[in-house]
């Protein structure tokens, strides 16, 4: 007896495959089924297959999770952006003065002064003269220090962190009030370190100014860079106020301070910049300890800073990123690029090479103050009443 055997593609219930007579397209409904559980209705349909039930009913109580193409790579997924913007890489922003000018002292009652562009919880007391004597009380004077400062405007000035008076914050562009304040009070913790504790000021470790900073700025990287290896154009004196002990002396205990802060918006939305613009006059003296060549020291500092509204911008919650600075300083010797201020003591400092006379304690933001278009290199220029 012959065994009747059906044509290709005929409906049969033999042993022929499952899928006989299926078109391409149920056959890859069929495919599709088995990989995701669902049940293909028309030709060819069946049961779900124990696998596709088991997986059914495991993803019933735990869905499985998507994953997203290549999912291989680095995550992107919460990284805010760089201070400031991705299209707009933050880096040090330089004061408008784009030359050095260096006044040197001439005569007695003319000091050294030095005048450049920017590159890019301390203590206050000043006691870096622990030997030499204090001169003596007077009627004149509470502070017996303000003898060292007769003759000079800063006579009445405030002495050491008192100087400081911080605003009162309000909200702007985006940034609360009380970001604004705190940056405030980083901003004057900035000055004190940078100008009034006493480690920094007679030559040593920077550590209490450096520790303040954003690490993710390079400013505290080159700041140790610039005192291993100091010169013209990389100068920690344009940072941090800094004496050689084996040079010179501070007297008294005493630096007077003068100045403001202030806030203005941010070309960037949710970001706002603080501003301290301040002058400090030390009274120093050589360190063999001949009195007759006491003098004063005035350095003017511009520094701002960039405070920044939480969750806009890559920052470090309580640490300051220096947008800009610049400085003055009158009464440090000419063309002597070793990390310190250098009070010009005896006239010594280096021949003037520019003509005219500048006034130390004259007040105004470095970072607005216009350049002298005519100044090529460092210009060396007597001051007068210091």
């Amino acid at each position: 007896m012959n065994e009747r055997i059906d044509p290709p593609g005929a409906e049969s219930t033999g042993g022929r495959p499952e899928d006989a007579g299926l078109s391409v397209d149920e056959k890859f409904a069929r495919l599709a089924a088995e990989i995701d559980g669902s049940q293909v209705q028309g030709k060819g349909a069946k049961e779900e297959a124990a696998r596709t039930r088991r997986l059914r009913a495991e993803w019933s109580k735990t869905p499985p999770k998507a994953t997203p193409w290549r999912s291989d790579g680095p995550s992107t997924m919460g990284s805010l952006p760089a201070y400031p913007l991705p299209d707009q890489p933050r880096r040090k922003r330089r004061g408008s003065v784009s030359t050095k000018v260096v006044l040197v002292a001439v005569v007695g009652v003319l000091g050294l002064f030095m005048y450049a562009s920017s590159k890019h919880s301390p203590s206050t007391q000043i006691s870096i003269n622990t030997s030499g004597a204090y001169p003596s009380p007077s009627q004149s004077f509470a502070n017996p220090d303000d003898n060292y400062f007769v003759g000079s405007p800063a006579l009445n000035w405030s002495d050491n962190k008192a100087g400081f008076s911080i605003p009162a914050a309000s909200a702007l562009n985006g940034v609360s009030e009380s970001d604004i304040a705190a940056g405030y009070q980083e901003l004057e913790q900035l000055m004190v370190a940078g100008n009034l504790n006493t480690t920094v000021l007679a030559g040593g470790s920077v550590y209490d100014f450096t520790k303040l900073l954003d690490p993710k700025s390079n400013v505290g990287s080159d700041l140790q860079s610039w005192i291993a290896h100091p010169s013209a154009k990389e100068d920690p004196v344009e940072l941090v106020t800094r004496f050689e002990q084996a040079n010179t002396r501070l007297l008294g205990q005493t630096v007077k301070v003068r100045g403001s802060m202030t806030a203005k918006a941010d070309s960037q939305s949710h970001s706002v910049l603080l501003t301290a613009d301040y002058i400090f006059v030390y009274a120093v003296g050589p360190a063999s300890g001949a009195s007759d060549e006491d003098t004063r020291v005035v350095m003017h500092r511009t520094v701002q800073i960039q405070v920044v509204a939480p969750g806009y911008y890559q920052s470090t919650a309580g640490k300051v990123w220096i947008a800009q600075y610049s400085y003055s300083v009158g009464n440090s010797d000419c063309y002597d690029y070793n990390g310190f201020v250098d009070p010009a003591f005896g006239g010594d400092g280096g021949a003037p090479n520019d003509a005219g006379t500048v006034d130390p304690y004259a007040t105004g933001n470095l970072l607005t103050a216009s350049p002298d278009s005519t100044a090529t290199g460092q210009v060396c220029q007597a001051v007068s009443g210091l």
